[in-house]
């Protein structure tokens, strides 16, 4: 462990949503181990951090900051100039930067953790390009692009969720002087792993698709899921969707099609576990369509929870959960619906299946750090 008391700047400014927030919860419960190192932490106000600081703001070692994103360029200002006052006046010794930034003007040493990959994804370059959306590529993906792939080749520590994303870094960024880090965010003791659902497509099928309010960018690829929903709706087979938005976000949406209303139930945001829990149930297939992710916890749930699961099949579908998936070809249909109807038509055990993609996803996630404060005493061993 870290020898004597370190003072650590958690930056988790660009952190806003509920897959963002389960992370930075788990950081800081890891944290609160350690009772002799202090921590201060800068974040966003948003709803879903101001409830998690409620929870742990009593801890002595952790202290919380909460300031207004009011802009990507405010935010540059913030985390130099500012950042700059708090590293001096609180002594710090390590900047964690935990949503994927890094400071220009700092020389305390830094850790990144890069847990988007928005950035740095050819697959999603692509898919801009094949629809002809070069405008918005540029304003959401190819302006950041430039200064987030700044902030990587200037740092030399790099925290990851899974080996893949190493691998599509290095597409941007020259990662030969670079140390990564591969760290757990799973919880992956034996009662978090729930005994599979039962099956019987006899029954109405439950789909089951996961996203949060940002569900309109083109990676979240809600257009794929819509599609899938509407083959099958004219073979008439019957199903229900069940998803984390309303009703009014939804119908709002152009890639949502009305004709489905019917057979959707609208959950809206979900931020109670107890009440999320009960979405996996029996007969239930959760559905992700995500172009890029790096763990996607949405599935992640899904398999800890027992239920089927479909994902892409991409390369960070196989790292992350195993080979023994369900999964389709990313902007296809067709290829969805078939995939749906081999699960349903599934002849062997859901059971056995279900286990065994449990079992890849402890045996991964063993492999890696399990603590952020082994990761930390690795970086101030090498700086010194």
């Amino acid at each position: 462990m870290l020898g004597g008391r370190i003072n650590i700047l958690v930056n988790a400014i660009g952190i806003a949503n509920s897959g963002g927030v389960n992370v930075l919860e788990k950081l800081i419960i890891e944290l609160s181990q350690s009772k002799h190192n202090q921590y201060y932490f800068i974040c966003s106000n948003n709803e879903y951090v101001v409830e998690l600081i409620k929870r742990y703001k009593n801890i002595y070692t952790i202290n919380f900051k909460v300031i207004d994103k009011k802009s990507f360029l405010y935010r540059l200002y913030f985390e130099n100039i500012i950042f700059k006052k708090i590293v001096n006046n609180h002594t710090i010794d390590l900047i964690y930067n935990f949503s994927g930034t890094s400071q220009f003007f700092i020389n305390t040493p830094q850790l990144i953790k890069v847990q988007n990959l928005l950035f740095y994804s050819k697959k999603l370059d692509d898919f801009y390009w094949l629809n002809s959306q070069f405008i918005l590529w540029v304003k959401q993906i190819f302006l950041k692009r430039i200064v987030f792939k700044l902030m990587l080749n200037r740092s030399k520590h790099i925290e990851i969720q899974s080996s893949h994303v190493k691998s599509c870094l290095l597409y941007f960024i020259d990662t030969r002087e670079k140390l990564f880090y591969v760290k757990s965010d799973i919880e992956i003791s034996n009662g978090v792993f729930h005994a599979p659902k039962q099956y019987d497509f006899s029954n109405k099928i439950k789909f089951l698709y996961i996203v949060g309010p940002h569900f309109e960018l083109i990676h979240k690829n809600l257009i794929d899921f819509t599609r899938a929903m509407l083959v099958m709706n004219d073979k008439d087979i019957d199903f229900e969707i069940n998803i984390t938005l309303t009703n009014k976000q939804l119908n709002n949406s152009k890639v949502w099609d009305a004709s489905l209303n019917s057979k959707t139930n609208y959950l809206g945001y979900m931020g109670n576990q107890e009440k999320m829990a009960e979405l996996f149930c029996d007969n239930t297939i959760l559905i992700s369509t995500s172009v890029i992710e790096t763990l996607g916890l949405h599935v992640i749930e899904g398999i800890k929870n027992g239920v089927v699961t479909i994902a892409p099949d991409e390369k960070y579908a196989t790292t992350v959960y195993g080979k023994n998936m369900f999964k389709y070809e990313l902007f296809n249909k067709n290829s969805l619906v078939r995939t749906i109807m081999s699960a349903v038509n599934y002849k062997e055990s859901y059971s056995e299946k279900i286990l065994s993609i449990q079992d890849d996803l402890r045996q991964s996630e063993m492999s890696k750090f399990g603590s952020i404060l082994e990761v930390f005493n690795e970086v101030i061993n090498v700086q010194k």
